[in-house]
């Protein structure tokens, strides 16, 4: 069984919308559906429950989630110790929720490979929640968050900060308006939205380049990274639209304490603290 097809269940679980799946995984529905009736087939038992506007698992598949993630974690496990082992260097894991990834950490990964250079760096994009488990069995290093974990078994450092703009395809934004794209920032952004804002979304995403092409396609209004826009502002095809929320963002990296890889992990907190 190709480990994608687990990667695809789990998704689809903690989603419970095989359209939210993809999305997360970066492939079209058609091939989410295409792997889970792969998985029931080889398994002869259905793994949700498909009610309208509602996904929950079967019996047989909360039965089969913990074996998929076990699946995953020591496949994954393996194959990053052995070719951490094949070049002779210790493993530095590092992970982000989409929309950090966009908005800040891509443009640090060249210097953080520099910094780095004794470790085989791995990274990956993944949802908040897989992102906890990982740092807490340590098979993560690292991550980067907008929301601390608030647990006493990990520390978070305010490493640096990124902007978001609200923009639009229209200069003027109103509550009222049918084209707007909910970009989710994290647990505060999404609180302190709840109280500004009582636009309804056409369209909900964890990634911000989504939001961004689907305004390029067909218009509408999204809170996206301010770099990401600026040039599209510039040259007068996304308006700026005025908001009352807090539009520069924190980040936070995030460890386990006992974490064993101190003099790494304090290197690149001392890098990325000194550029902000």
């Amino acid at each position: 069984m190709d480990i994608k097809v687990f990667k695809t269940f789990i998704a689809v679980a903690e989603n419970r919308h095989f359209g939210k799946a993809a999305e997360q995984l970066y492939i079209t529905q058609a091939a989410v559906s295409a792997r889970i009736k792969q998985l029931e087939e080889y398994y002869a038992a259905p793994m949700f429950i498909r009610d309208k506007n509602n996904l929950t698992l079967t019996p047989a598949g909360n039965a089969l989630l913990p074996f998929a993630h076990l699946v995953i974690d020591q496949i994954e496990k393996s194959k990053a110790i052995v070719g951490a082992a094949s070049q002779q260097k210790e493993l530095f894991n590092i992970a982000a929720t989409p929309n950090v990834w966009d908005a800040f950490l891509s443009s640090h990964m060249s210097e953080l490979n520099s910094l780095l250079e004794s470790a085989v760096v791995g990274t990956e994009i993944s949802v908040r929640e897989a992102i906890q488990r990982k740092l807490d069995d340590k098979s993560l290093s690292i991550a980067f968050l907008t929301d601390p974990i608030k647990d006493s078994d990990f520390s978070n450092t305010l490493i640096g900060y990124f902007d978001i703009s609200l923009v639009g395809t229209e200069p003027e934004f109103s509550d009222d308006v049918t084209n707007y794209i909910f970009v989710d920032w994290g647990i505060t952004f999404a609180k302190e939205h709840a109280t500004q804002h009582k636009v309804q979304p056409m369209h909900r995403t964890s990634t911000a380049t989504i939001a961004f092409d689907l305004m390029l396609a067909q218009g509408g209004f999204a809170y996206l990274p301010s770099h990401l826009v600026k040039d599209y502002v510039a040259s007068g095809r996304f308006y700026n639209v005025a908001s009352s929320m807090q539009l520069k963002r924190p980040v936070y990296l995030t460890q386990k304490k006992s974490a064993s890889q101190t003099t790494l992990i304090e290197s690149v907190i001392a890098h990325l603290t000194a550029k902000q």
